[in-house]
C-alpha cells in the first residue's frame, strides 16, 4: 500500500473552512458532514444546521439521503451473491427473471447484470415516471418492455437509474429476499451502520437532516424529502456519517468483512468508457455501481449522488487506503463534488483548495437550468379551444396517466408530485413548468390520438393516448 503526501490532523483545516465558507456563501449550503479515512487515522467534521428553522446543527449522526451512492450497495449485493454461488454478472438477466423485456428482444434475451450495472443498456433515462409511479421494485422492473431506447444495446454508456431499479429486482430473485432486506441484513446489519430507505416513515426519535434546495441566488429553501420506494436500488438508502465511515472502511478492506476480495475486485473493473464530467483531472470510466478513473496519477474510484434536498460523494484511492465521503442537505449546490476536489487535492499533497472556476461554472449550469422557467413566463394560459386539445386525462403503459385541467382560475397539469401551470409557447405547444430556480418541466405537443410529450430529463417524444 502506497502512503498520500498529505497527513491531516484532528480538525478541519484552514483550506476546507475557506471552502466551504465560500460555498454557504455563493449557494446557500445548509449544512453538511464529511470523513476523511486515511489509513488507521479517521477525522470526521460536521458543520451548518440538520434543521436550519430550529438552530438543529447537523452531527455524526444526522441521517441524509445519500441519492445515487446506493447503487454501490446494490452493486455490494452482487459480490456477495458471486461469493454465494448464487448470481452471475455475465448470466442473462432473464436466468433469474424471466419476465424480463424491452422493446428490443434481442436486448432483452442478451442483457445481464454487468450490462444493468454499468449503464451501456441503451435505454433512455426515464426519470420523469417516478413523479407519478409509486408502485414497487418489481412492478418498475417490468414496466421496461414500454418503454424507448436511446442508443443501441452496449452501444456507448448512458447513465440509467432505471436498469439499477432492474438489477435490485434481479438480485432480490436470485437470493430470495427483497431488495431492501438483503441491504440491511447483509450489509447495514454486518457493518454495524444506522441505515433507512426512502418510502420508510422518518423515526422522529432520530437525527434527521432536513431537505433544501439552492434558490441560485446564495441562498436555499425547504422542500419535501424524496419518498418513492421503487427508487431504492438506484438512490434509495439513507444514513449518517458514522455509517459511510464504516462502508469506507469496508470498502478500503477490499469488501471485508462482506464478500471476498475477488468479488469485490471485480465491482471496481471498467466496462465502459464514460465522457468527462467536472474535475478534468479525473479519466473516467464507469465499473458496477461506482466510477472510475486517475486522479493526480492515482487510481480512484468513486460516485457522486444527487436528489430533492441532498448531495453526496464517495470516493477513494485503493492503493493508497485512503478515501472520503461527503454528505449534504442541500440539491442543486455541486457542493458535494467541489468539497471533493478540495479534500482529494490535500490528500494528494496538491494543495490547490481553489473553488472559484466550479462556482463559476455551477452559476452559468443553474441560469441555464431556469431557462425553461423563464420561457413559461413569457406564455399565455391556454384558450379554450387549445384546452380542447392540451385538456383531459392521457396515458402511457410505462408512465400511466396525467391530467390537464382548469381550475382556481388557472390551467394544470398534475402528474403525482410534479403539478404546473400550463402556459402555451409560440410555437403552438403548451409547456408545464414548475416555479422552481431549477424547474422540472413536461411539453406537450398535439397528435392525432393524443399528445406527444418532452420532459425535463427525457432528448426524446412520448407517446400518450387520451383516455378521457
Amino acid at each position: 500500500m502506497h502512503r498520500l503526501p498529505f497527513a491531516r490532523g484532528k480538525s478541519m483545516t484552514e483550506t476546507e473552512k475557506r471552502a466551504i465558507s465560500e460555498l454557504q456563501e455563493a449557494t446557500g449550503l445548509v449544512g453538511g458532514a464529511f470523513a476523511v479515512v486515511q489509513g488507521d487515522d479517521v477525522c470526521l467534521e460536521c458543520f451548518g444546521f440538520a434543521d436550519r428553522e430550529a438552530g438543529r446543527p447537523v452531527t455524526e449522526q444526522s441521517i441524509f439521503d445519500i441519492a445515487s451512492n446506493s447503487k454501490a450497495f446494490t452493486s455490494m449485493l452482487g459480490a456477495i451473491g458471486t461469493d454465494e454461488g448464487r448470481f452471475d454478472w455475465d448470466a442473462p438477466v432473464r436466468t433469474y427473471f424471466p419476465e424480463f423485456a424491452l422493446f428490443d428482444e434481442y436486448a432483452a434475451a442478451h442483457m445481464t447484470g454487468r450490462d444493468l450495472g454499468c449503464h451501456r443498456s441503451g435505454l433512455a433515462r426515464h426519470e420523469f415516471m417516478r413523479a407519478r409511479v409509486y408502485t414497487s421494485i418489481e412492478d418498475m422492473a417490468l414496466r421496461t418492455r414500454f418503454m424507448a431506447f436511446s442508443r443501441g444495446f452496449r452501444e456507448n454508456y448512458e447513465y440509467n437509474n432505471h436498469m439499477f431499479i432492474v438489477l435490485g429486482h434481479v438480485l432480490a430473485r436470485a437470493m430470495g429476499r427483497p431488495w431492501d432486506a438483503l441491504v440491511r441484513e447483509r450489509i447495514a446489519g454486518p457493518l454495524d451502520m444506522r441505515m433507512s430507505f426512502r418510502g420508510e416513515p422518518c423515526d422522529p426519535a432520530l437525527d434527521w437532516a432536513l431537505p433544501y434546495r439552492a434558490d441560485g441566488k446564495g441562498g436555499a429553501f425547504r422542500i419535501e424529502r424524496p419518498d418513492n420506494p421503487v427508487a431504492g436500488p438506484c438512490g434509495g438508502v439513507r444514513t449518517n456519517l458514522e455509517g459511510m465511515v464504516k462502508w469506507l472502511r469496508c470498502l478500503l478492506g477490499s469488501g471485508a468483512p462482506l464478500c471476498a476480495r475477488e468479488a469485490f475486485d471485480e465491482l471496481l473493473k471498467t466496462n465502459v468508457p464514460t465522457a468527462e464530467e467536472g474535475n478534468t483531472e479525473i479519466r473516467n470510466g464507469y465499473a458496477l455501481g461506482w466510477r472510475t478513473g486517475a486522479y493526480r496519477g492515482r487510481r480512484l474510484v468513486w460516485h457522486g449522488g444527487a436528489i430533492g434536498g441532498f448531495n453526496s460523494n464517495v470516493s477513494f484511492f485503493p492503493e493508497e487506503g485512503a478515501g472520503i465521503a461527503i454528505l449534504l442537505n442541500t440539491s442543486g449546490t455541486w457542493g458535494a463534488t467541489m468539497l471533493r476536489d478540495v479534500l482529494l487535492d490535500e490528500l494528494c499533497g496538491a494543495g490547490q483548495g481553489n473553488i472559484a472556476s466550479e462556482l463559476a461554472a455551477w452559476r452559468k449550469a443553474a441560469a441555464k437550468g431556469a431557462e425553461p422557467l423563464d420561457r413559461a413566463r413569457k406564455g399565455r394560459m391556454p384558450t379554450d379551444a387549445e384546452l380542447r386539445v392540451f385538456g383531459g386525462r392521457f396515458f402511457h403503459p410505462a408512465y400511466d396517466d396525467f391530467t390537464v385541467s382548469r381550475r382556481s382560475g388557472d390551467v394544470w397539469l398534475d402528474y403525482g408530485r410534479f403539478l404546473a401551470r400550463v402556459r402555451v409557447m409560440p410555437d403552438g405547444s403548451a409547456l408545464a413548468c414548475e416555479d422552481d430556480p431549477q424547474p422540472d418541466w413536461m411539453e406537450l405537443y398535439e397528435t392525432e390520438n393524443g399528445l406527444a410529450v418532452a420532459t425535463s430529463d427525457l432528448a426524446m417524444r412520448l407517446p400518450f393516448l387520451r383516455i378521457d
